[in-house]
């Protein structure tokens, strides 16, 4: 498999940095030359397996989907606990397209879903 990957013209060495029991999450990092500096430079990659699904974070969304995975790592105290509470976290975070965990809860019958919060 190749480390290499090109948006919108510029190349990208992916770095994985997680894989779940679904999804797998790399590390862009782009290559360019002098002054032809991409829009997109810090991002992240979501590879979906079960749907055959990529999606591809940079800025503010990519700062929210690591800080939600240091986040669900230092609460889940079990290898596979972490991965399973991922998969359900990126399930719904691909969804409604908020990377942010804190703004994300279970419903009376234990399904996640999106809410608003407030970070303090």
């Amino acid at each position: 498999m190749r480390n290499y990957s090109f948006i919108n013209g510029t190349r990208f060495a992916v770095v994985n940095l997680f894989r779940s029991l679904r999804f797998d999450i790399d590390r862009l990092d782009p290559s360019w030359v002098e002054d032809k500096k991409p829009e997109f430079v810090r991002g992240l990659r979501i590879v979906d397996s079960d749907e055959s699904n990529t999606v591809t974070v940079h800025g503010e969304d990519a700062d929210n989907l690591m800080y939600s995975l240091s986040y669900i790592y230092c609460r889940e105290d079990k290898a596979e606990d972490f991965r399973a509470a991922i998969d359900a976290y990126l399930i719904v975070a691909l969804e409604t397209k908020d990377y942010l965990v804190l703004n994300q809860k279970k419903d009376p019958e234990g399904k996640p879903e999106a809410v608003e919060a407030v970070l303090h």
